[in-house]
């Protein structure tokens, strides 16, 4: 089973950080064509990744440390309960 790994970019005209899904694979860890949030194309990317291939608690730690600018609704994915 491949491992679930995160990667944070910035929105070319909102400036907005939201988080991507990826797996980790030998090669690396491409990200999907999506958001989480489903609002944010890989297209849409303003410049270098935040951070990229991170684990969910990782993910949270720097999410928190960028504060408001995160989407809320991709952070709270890594606050999900089952």
């Amino acid at each position: 089973m491949a491992k679930i790994v995160y990667t944070l970019k910035k929105k070319q005209n909102t400036k907005e950080l939201h988080l991507f899904e990826g797996e980790m694979t030998t090669t690396g860890c491409p990200s999907k064509f999506l958001s989480i949030c489903k609002k944010m194309k890989n297209s849409e990317q303003d410049g270098n990744n935040i951070f990229q291939c991170e684990d969910e608690n990782i993910s949270r730690i720097k999410c928190a440390e960028k504060g408001k600018s995160v989407c809320g609704i991709c952070v709270s994915h890594l606050y999900e309960t089952y």
